[in-house]
């Protein structure tokens, strides 16, 4: 009887330190857990801290070593290496330092524009440029994406060719038509270039410590730099609102005459036709989109064209679907479009239109009067640059095809 008893009070010890040895090990599972838990939060919320971080030092990187620094310490697709894997508006999106580049970029729908390029030179303002750009000209250019941000972007690229900065010096036709100059490291007399020399698979980019504006933006002739007193919110506003809204053909020869010298009724005299168009403040959107297209160079280079220019006016009065579906197909239905407005081989004044005329893109033109194509009415005539007669319509033409 007392070795049962025995036996079973021994039975009873042991299930007691099994039960006791579970609840241990409960404990420490829960407490494994926990502190697992812990720490992947604070890993987390790290991780969160130093992204935080990095997006706003970005804004105060501004010295060559720091850009450098913080590039090779980011992404691997965005170092100076891993950058040239891809084409250029893909790589800058990987880099640290270009955060609002990319977004201004993808806000102008220039992204496949960049990308599908065969050569590029890019000066690629850093976060730090535009932290010290005049934030009203800012918001006015990404508030007109397709206008006054195209405009500005399309001055800090070169097409056709990837120039070292060892190469760069002189004038270069720039995306928009305009010209930009490069004197050893200064770029249009208003940026430095700080990081030079950055491959992508298709462009060479070079940092630089400011954003450039364009001229026919800023207002400044040649390579001055656009200064806060003259390129006030008010002032970027008003230019913006009131070259779409100069309809009738008073009103656009007082603005026209009414702005810089280049780009006047005589002042146009003097340059090949895309180049004087950049300076005159009514074409601004067919600026853009010459430059869009790459057509610069073809019309800057022809012996004798006859061109029917639409105003600002007229492209605000134009479907904006089919604006924006010409601007993303440059090569394709923008050229198409602009092609239309311009016939090769001769200069014809407005007294002597009349009757059938092949256009750039070989369809066929009837110009009736002051009529254009059925479509548009001249409504000021025969402006004369060094290569082309020009005449300002109040209409896009869209070709039949």
């Amino acid at each position: 009887m007392r070795s049962m008893l025995k036996l079973r009070t021994l039975l009873l010890v042991m299930v007691l330190a099994v039960v006791a040895a579970a609840c241990a090990a409960d404990d420490s599972s829960e407490e494994t857990a926990t502190g697992a838990s812990e720490t992947a939060t604070e890993a987390a919320m790290d991780e969160e801290m130093t992204e935080e971080a990095t997006a706003a030092d970005s804004s105060t990187i501004c010295d060559a070593d720091g850009l450098v620094t913080a590039v090779e310490s980011g992404a691997e697709e965005g170092t100076l290496a891993g950058m040239a894997d891809d084409p250029v508006a893909t790589a800058a999106s990987s880099n640290p330092v270009l955060t609002t580049l990319v977004t201004a970029v993808s806000e102008a729908g220039l992204v496949d524009t960049l990308n599908s390029a065969e050569a590029l030179t890019v000066f690629a303002p850093t976060d730090c440029a535009f932290a010290n750009f005049d934030q009203a000209t800012l918001e006015a250019a990404l508030a007109d994406p397709t206008g006054l941000l195209t405009q500005v972007l399309g001055f800090h690229v070169i097409a056709g060719e990837q120039i070292a900065s060892a190469d760069l010096s002189g004038d270069y036709e720039t995306f928009t038509g305009e010209t930009i100059t490069i004197d050893g490291t200064s770029v249009a007399g208003q940026a430095e270039i700080v990081v030079p020399d950055i491959q992508t698979a298709n462009a060479t980019v070079h940092l630089i410590d400011t954003v450039l504006v364009p001229p026919s933006v800023s207002g400044a002739a040649g390579d001055e730099a656009m200064t806060d007193e003259a390129m006030t919110e008010e002032s970027t506003d008003a230019a913006a609102a009131d070259s779409s809204t100069v309809c009738d053909a008073d009103a656009i020869v007082a603005a026209v005459q009414g702005g810089q010298s280049e780009g006047t009724l005589e002042g146009m005299a003097d340059d090949p036709v895309a180049t004087a168009a950049s300076s005159n403040p009514v074409l601004t959107t067919l600026v853009t989109a010459v430059g869009a297209a790459g057509l610069g160079d073809t019309l800057n280079s022809a012996e004798a064209l006859t061109v029917f220019a639409p105003t600002d006016c007229a492209f605000a009065a134009l479907d904006e679907a089919t604006l924006q579906a010409a601007l993303d197909d440059p090569s394709g239905l923008l050229t198409q479009v602009l092609g239309l407005h311009v016939i090769v081989g001769e200069r014809i004044a407005s007294a002597d239109l009349s009757g059938d005329y092949e256009t750039f893109t070989g369809e066929t033109i009837t110009i009736d009067g002051t009529s254009v194509a059925g479509q548009a009415e001249i409504v000021v005539p025969d402006i004369q640059t060094a290569n082309a007669t020009v005449h300002l319509i109040d209409s896009v033409l869209l070709p039949s095809s």
